[in-house]
């Protein structure tokens, strides 16, 4: 593992690709963390908690395994070697399989930045209108103005979390809330220009969401912006390019 380094407290994204007792594959993404490595192959990191529950990976499974670094990201396998309990953390030793490859999974540039971001849940059957509404297909202006209606009607919660990175695809986020795979929610991001603040409104697809034991805000969300219009998402890439200029000019 030349010129690779991980530190203790790197992220993790755990993927089963491979059952010891031919068990079907789990489909959801866990989110870990490194606790301890030698350096060559063995690690110990956190057992993954998932809807508010420890998940207790099958010993001999595997996992694709991807390293969050301050150099990149790094994709290997991994297979679990035994799980236990110390000082009252979850944790499991895994024996890493393959040469960690570094990737970049990203169609944008990923700007690393901490700012406010508000959002809220859209329930079932919001969902269901808005899918509705943006296929257009109403049979009157009367039938389309009610469906509007009945999506303003829907009493709206908003909540904060804090940005921690940004895209043209998405963004990363940490909350006090904990939200399932592929919970949708409103976000609405507010862009420093230096004419002013920019508002983006936009729908974001949750793709992972993991708990970190003693972080003040203990769930790190990772979402995908979906339907967003042209406009907005140009904003978001126009931001992402002046911030990483700016800050070039200033190192």
């Amino acid at each position: 593992m030349k010129n690779i380094r991980f530190e203790i407290g790197n992220r993790m994204e755990l993927t089963h690709v491979k059952s010891a007792t031919g068990l079907a594959l789990g489909t959801n993404k866990y989110g870990s963390q490194l606790l301890d490595f030698d350096g060559i192959r063995t690690a110990k990191i956190s057992m993954p908690i998932f809807e508010n529950r420890v998940v207790p990976l099958a010993i001999g499974d595997e996992y694709q395994a991807c390293f969050f670094t301050n150099s990149g990201l790094y994709q290997c396998r991994i297979r679990v070697l035994k799980r236990y309990v110390e000082n009252n953390i979850h944790m499991m030793d895994v024996h890493i399989l393959t040469e960690p490859k570094k990737y970049q999974r990203r169609k944008f540039y990923r700007l690393d930045c901490m700012f406010t971001v508000k959002y809220r849940l859209i329930t079932d059957v919001e969902n269901v209108l808005r899918e509705r509404l943006q296929a257009d297909n109403f049979e009157s202006p009367e039938e389309r103005a009610n469906c509007v209606r009945a999506i303003d009607e829907i009493p709206k919660e908003w909540f904060e979390g804090t940005i921690s990175d940004l895209s043209g695809g998405g963004i990363r986020f940490h909350s006090a809330k904990e939200m399932p795979q592929n919970t949708m929610l409103e976000v609405m991001l507010p862009l420093s220009f230096q004419r002013g603040i920019v508002p983006v409104r936009s729908t974001l697809k949750v793709i992972a969401c993991a708990y970190y034991a003693g972080s003040k805000i203990a769930y790190e969300v990772r979402g995908e912006f979906e339907n967003m219009r042209d406009t907005e998402r140009e904003t978001v890439v126009k931001y992402v390019f002046e911030e990483q200029r700016r800050r070039m000019r200033k190192e």
